[in-house]
């Protein structure tokens, strides 16, 4: 390493070393020259002139030798103690490196740990979009006493991605948004061309079977875009005119998955809830059977229960597949009830969006979602409707008694739909004849038993019961599947005037694992 001039020797040693050079030489040349002089004088003028010359000369060399030796002195001492003001300044050069590393490794440590708290809790944390970012670490304390900027400086830097974050995030929400109410838009449409495809040939019933296939799938596409929808924050914007019963949520519930006819719905037909909650119950309960179906043997069906208890009304969904390990059964509770809400960003990479969805519209409405061990194996999905969203409907016997009202002129005569029988199965009359057109409606609908007053069925008529088994001819699919499902499918955002029946009509298409 190249000397720097807190190293150079000083001045006076570089005179004092000259001068030594110079003066032994001028010493020996003198003694020389004293002594050729002294021969000299002695071979010319005998023994006196060279004793004196010779005298003098002694007595000059003696004077140069001792100027010399003062001179060489004072130059060893000159550069001893230059040698040591050297030393001296070497070692404090050495402790003042040796602090301004300590002190450059301490503040490189600190800022090492605030950048490490920075990426690990704060970073995250502003990049997720959630309300609240952990403050600086202690470190940042001591960095603001030596480097103020610093912390500043982080703040800023977390503060702009934090925005860039999130409105790359608002950008991509909104980008979803419009794309599945896209794909919503899209499924209404395929609804109204097969609705209008089976009113212009109402008689050919293996087109009608084909037709309530096409608007079942349309209606499971609709779905799974209002859950994108749900879980970009946005939520469903159709209403429903009346309140529904409970097991009427639970059967428009099952028209929206694809095994709906595994569900089996029993339970109080007079329990109903109001009619602002209908629509998020539906896709809530919805979402629970799709799993449960998913979850389940394909042989087997998900019973649902409906019944009331003192704090309001419960539907209780069980499936019969392997259940959940305590671990997981823990992560999906947190989910289901709310406590924690995932976004769109949080389903994983092969979306699970049930849990997430059920999750969004109970923390929004206050239902009351958990999951627990199943009596039949699998997992048992709870939901609790509190008392303030329900309603008690009027029997179904009460408004049957009075005689039926006339239909209009213009309107085909309507047949009656008997509930499907508990035993064995009885021979069903050609769909054409126990079908009837709503005006405004879609497909093909029943006569409600809830929301529409007396209905022309014979007293004592009940509503239909659980599922029954899959109809093996297209007369028997379409009447089996008119039977099922409640008449009046919800309408998107705004809903238009015209069906005020309240319970929606969802198709249906061959479920998975058909038994």
């Amino acid at each position: 390493m190249a000397r720097s001039p807190l190293h150079a020797p000083g001045p006076g040693s570089g005179r004092a070393a000259r001068t030594a050079r110079l003066l032994w030489p001028l010493a020996l040349a003198l003694a020389l020259a004293t002594f050729l002089t002294a021969a000299a004088l002695i071979a010319r003028y005998g023994p006196v002139a060279p004793a004196l010359g010779t005298g003098v000369a002694g007595v000059a060399a003696v004077a140069l030798l001792e100027r010399l030796r003062r001179d060489h002195r004072a130059a060893l001492d000159e550069a001893r103690r230059q040698g040591e003001l050297v030393a001296a300044r070497d070692e404090e050069a050495v402790r003042r490196e040796a602090r301004w590393r300590a002190y450059a490794e301490e503040q490189a440590g600190h800022v090492r740990d605030e950048l490490a708290h920075l990426l690990k809790e704060r970073l995250p944390a502003a990049t997720s979009g959630t309300s609240g970012i952990p403050p600086a670490g202690p470190a940042a304390a001591e960095l603001a006493g030596t480097m103020p900027e610093v912390p500043g400086l982080l703040d800023r830097l977390l503060a702009e991605v934090a925005q860039e974050a999130a409105d790359q995030a608002e950008s991509q929400r909104l980008s979803l948004v419009e794309l599945a109410s896209r794909v919503q838009t899209s499924a209404h449409r395929i609804q109204a061309t097969v609705t209008g495809l089976a009113e212009r040939f109402p008689g050919d019933t293996d087109l009608l079977e084909a037709t309530m296939q096409v608007d079942h799938a349309a209606t499971q596409q609709a779905r799974h875009a209002q859950s994108l929808k749900v879980l970009c924050g946005e939520w469903p914007g159709q209403q429903w005119q009346k309140p529904l019963a409970l097991v009427d949520v639970v059967r428009a519930a099952s028209g929206r998955i694809v095994a709906y006819r595994r569900v089996t719905v029993s339970g109080e037909p007079d329990l109903g809830v109001h009619a602002s909650v209908v629509e998020p119950l539906v896709h809530l309960v919805a979402e629970l059977l799709a799993n449960a179906t998913e979850y389940s043997p394909p042989r087997t069906s998900v019973l649902v229960t409906v019944r009331a208890v003192q704090r309001g009304a419960v539907i209780e969904v069980d499936d019969g597949g392997l259940g959940l390990d305590e671990y997981r059964l823990g992560h999906a509770r947190e989910i289901v009830s709310g406590r924690r809400l995932l976004g769109v960003g949080e389903v994983g990479e092969i979306p699970q969006t049930g849990f997430a969805v059920v999750g969004r519209f109970a923390d929004r409405h206050g239902f009351q979602v958990d999951l627990g061990p199943s009596p039949y194996g699998g997992v048992r999905a709870v939901v609790l409707i509190p008392l303030e969203l329900l309603e008690t409907l009027e029997p179904a016997g009460a408004r049957v008694a009075a005689p039926p009202a006339a239909p209009p002129a213009a309107a085909p005569p309507a047949v009656p739909v008997p509930a499907p029988a508990p035993a064995a199965e009885q021979p069903a009359p050609p769909a054409r004849e126990r079908l009837r057109r709503a005006p405004g409606s879609r497909l093909p609908q029943r006569r409600s038993r809830r929301g529409e007053g007396p209905g022309p069925g014979p007293a004592g008529e009940t509503p239909a019961g659980p599922a029954a088994p899959a109809p093996g001819t297209p007369e028997e699919a379409g009447d089996w599947m008119d039977a099922f499902f409640a008449g009046g499918r919800g309408e998107p955002d705004p809903p238009p005037a015209g069906p005020t029946d309240p319970h929606p009509h969802d198709s249906a298409d061959p479920p998975e694992g058909q038994p």
